[in-house]
C-alpha cells in the first residue's frame, strides 16, 4: 500500500509542474535559449527616407551626412596612392578602408590610402559622437604601369 500512495504523490507532483509551466507559457510566453533578437540597422540612400532593415552592418541616419568628393565612383586612376576625400558631420570619425581619420571643424576630411592594380573596393565611413553613423561605397580601377 505505502508504494501505491508514494506513486499518487510522484504523479500528482507532475501533474502540478506540468500544469504550473502550462501557466508560465499562456501568459508570460515563449522565451527559449534560441531566440534572438537582432540589432535595429537603419540604412538610407541619398535623399530617401529611413528604411529599416535587420541586416548586420553599419547604421546609417539622416542624422549624419557623408559625401565623397574625390575620387568618383568608377574613376580610373594612374596612381596606386588615392587621396579621398569629402564631407561629413563636424569632427566625426572617418574610416576610408583600414584608414582612420578625423573631420575638420567644417566637416571636411582627406585621407590616403594604398590600393592595388585593377578594380580596388572604397569602403568609407563617419561616426559622430552621438553615435550616429554613414557608410558610402565605391570602386576604382588602378590603370596597369
Amino acid at each position: 500500500m505505502p508504494k501505491k500512495i508514494a506513486g499518487y504523490v510522484v504523479i500528482g507532483i507532475v501533474a502540478v509542474a506540468v500544469l504550473i509551466l502550462v501557466y508560465l507559457f499562456i501568459t508570460k510566453g515563449y522565451s527559449g535559449k534560441g531566440t534572438t533578437t537582432l540589432p535595429y540597422v537603419q540604412t538610407t540612400a541619398p535623399g530617401a527616407s529611413p528604411v529599416a532593415s535587420q541586416e548586420a552592418g553599419t547604421v546609417t541616419s539622416d542624422k549624419i551626412s557623408l559625401t565623397i568628393t574625390s575620387p568618383k565612383d568608377g574613376d580610373a586612376l594612374d596612381s596606386t596612392n588615392v587621396t579621398v576625400k569629402g564631407k561629413t558631420s563636424p569632427n566625426a570619425d572617418v574610416f576610408v578602408n583600414d584608414q582612420e581619420g578625423k573631420a575638420d571643424s567644417n566637416g571636411n576630411f582627406s585621407i590616403s590610402i594604398g590600393l592595388d592594380e585593377g578594380s580596388d573596393l572604397i569602403v568609407v565611413s563617419a561616426n559622430d559622437s552621438d553615435g550616429n553613423a554613414a557608410q558610402e561605397e565605391l570602386t576604382v580601377t588602378i590603370a596597369s604601369f
